[in-house]
């Protein structure tokens, strides 16, 4: 019976540790499985950070591409407009001021309702973001680096510059 007893107490010994063992295992995975988690959680949100500054950045390209969209057109507009500018000079030459007049208004109509301005600073203050200085010119009734003449109107899409203003600026 000792030897019975002896066996019974080793199999519960056996029975204790392999229980102990058992528990201890379903702790390790369990602590894994939470750092698993986390690492997910983790990669998770950064994926999704990235995938609203991808969204932001494609937002302002399309933003930025619409604004400025009209700008290969404009380039093409401009020589035909600078033309009839100069049409008008010379009027007394038999073209119709009128009919000039006419196209010109309705083309740079057009350019503003592509939200492009014309640069045009007679009497403004010489600004080299917007303007271009041809030559200085001398004019004691003016102020220094005021605009004296325009001779090529410039244009712009909101603060970006398709082209400067040609002009002739006023030194003392």
């Amino acid at each position: 019976m000792a030897k019975k007893k002896d066996i019974e107490q080793e199999d519960n010994q056996l029975e204790e540790s392999n229980s102990l063992d058992v528990e201890s295992s379903k702790n390790e995975e369990l602590l894994v499985l939470k750092e698993l988690s986390k690492e997910l959680e983790e990669k998770l949100l950064r994926a999704q950070a990235e995938i609203e500054n991808t969204r932001k950045i494609a937002q302002k390209e399309i933003i930025k591409s619409k604004i400025f969209s009209a700008e290969t057109i404009v380039r093409d507009l401009l020589i035909p407009i600078d033309n009839l500018y100069r049409s008008l000079e010379h009027k007394e030459e038999g073209i119709s001021s009128d009919l000039i007049e006419l196209v010109l208004k309705d083309i740079t109509e057009g350019l503003k309702n592509s939200n492009i301005e014309e640069i045009y600073p007679l009497n403004e203050k010489f600004d080299p973001s917007f303007h271009e200085a041809l030559s200085v010119r001398k004019d004691d009734n003016k102020e220094t680096d005021i605009v004296l003449d325009v001779t090529q109107r410039g244009y712009k899409i909101q603060d970006r510059v398709i082209r400067p203003a040609l002009v002739i600026v006023n030194k003392k």
